[in-house]
């Protein structure tokens, strides 16, 4: 058993990081079967260790190292090897050499840094990436520590006061029962301006993981018959945030003109944006609650707008849409997850279920988007999958 186990467990250490080279769905289909080779050889007592002990302590670590600004220096410095010492000289506020020892020791026990010897540290490609704001992985984990993970321990005290009913209400929900002030999870973001800065660098940072819609749907054949020379719109991104979407867009028909593409978002975010296509798209600030201003676009889209919305919201959304859509000629595009009869992945019922915590909404199954469009006079022409096998682009027309 002890030369089975080596043989192994050398296996297992043989495995090197994937090349940048590597196919996506390849990438997460190994790293799906790596969790469950853990989920096989852990005992329920180390599982349970896992999720109540050691990940909110290692999580801490993570965010103390933020706080001082040891991953931004430390990164910015080259992430190579340092001292303790030269660890310490980093930090703004950390004098206390033996604390920042116990942190460091704990995320090398992790393999969050590297330990290469006594009182030595070297970054990974996740500690230094932490320390890289154009990855936004500090902004990730920051929103992590302003809602997420406080909403997610609120979960099962605030269900077991509505006796276990599915929260549909997005002004009064489990968020808002953390909230200092009552505020739901958005109102929160537009009235504290680190947490809206976090949750805008983590949605730029998930956005840019995912699949490009436009390699997912044909965007060149509606540019058939499609008019243009008149002023009107191609493609109106309806909560599109910073533009990455738009920006997919851009780069597959360069040829586009500038009035043609509209990217619509609060004015807190139109008026922040920086992205390099910010001079070939026209930049409007827009409520998706009030009507739609552009009237017969060729393309509407929303990327995971509608999930963030219980059904009656969702429909107010869909509806202001549909209002400005030409029948016979405008499409409208929701880029989202679609539940799977079984079998949903790690990242699909992990975003149901924050959803639930964080605004009383819920990711949907195939039935579930054919009643919501249905209900509102649109109707589904198509759902077109993702091959990483995370959301879908589903095509919707008048009805």
């Amino acid at each position: 058993m002890l030369h089975q186990a080596n043989d192994i467990i050398a296996s297992l250490d043989a495995v090197q990081p994937l090349s940048c080279g590597t196919n996506e769905v390849d990438r997460l289909a190994i790293r799906a079967a790596a969790r469950r080779l853990l989920a096989r050889v852990e005992t329920p007592n180390e599982r349970a260790s896992g999720f109540c002990f050691e990940n909110p302590i290692v999580f801490a670590a993570l965010q103390t190292c933020i706080n001082p600004g040891l991953w931004k220096a430390w990164s910015s410095d080259g992430g190579g090897e340092k001292t303790l010492d030269e660890l310490v000289s980093l930090t703004r506020l950390v004098a206390d050499a033996n604390l920042l020892r116990r942190f460091l020791r704990l995320l090398a026990a992790f393999n969050i840094v590297e330990e290469t010897g006594p009182d030595k540290y070297k970054s990974t490609p996740f500690s230094y990436a932490i320390g890289d704001e154009s990855t936004k992985i500090r902004a990730t984990l920051q929103e992590g520590t302003y809602q997420y993970l406080p909403a997610a321990q609120n979960l099962p005290t605030y269900l077991s006061k509505t006796s276990y009913k599915e929260p549909t209400n997005m002004i009064e929900n489990n968020y808002s029962a953390i909230d200092p002030a009552g505020l739901n999870f958005f109102a929160r973001l537009q009235q504290s301006p680190a947490y809206f800065e976090a949750f805008t660098g983590h949605m730029e940072a998930w956005t840019a993981w995912k699949s490009p819609w436009t390699e997912i749907y044909d965007t060149a054949s509606l540019l058939h018959n499609t008019e243009l020379n008149d002023g009107s719109a191609f493609l109106v991104d309806i909560g599109g945030n910073t533009g990455i979407d738009i920006s997919h867009l851009v780069k597959k028909h360069p040829n586009l003109l500038r009035e043609s593409l509209i990217l619509q978002d609060l004015p807190e975010i139109i008026s922040g944006i920086q992205t390099p296509v910010g001079d070939k798209i026209t930049a409007m600030a827009h409520d998706f609650f009030l009507p739609q201003p552009v009237q017969g676009s060729k393309i509407y889209f929303m990327h995971a707008v509608l999930h963030d919305w219980p059904d009656d919201k969702a429909k107010k959304i869909l509806t202001n849409t549909k209002t400005a859509m030409r029948k016979g000629y405008s499409k409208l595009l929701i880029y989202d997850i679609v539940l799977p009869p079984t079998k949903a992945s790690m990242s699909q019922a992990t975003m149901d279920v924050q959803m639930m915590s964080l605004l009383a909404a819920s990711e949907r199954t195939e039935a579930d988007w054919r009643r919501l469009i249905d209900d509102v006079g649109l109707r589904i022409c198509g759902f077109w999958p993702d091959p990483q096998l995370y959301e879908m682009v589903i095509e919707v027309e008048v009805a």
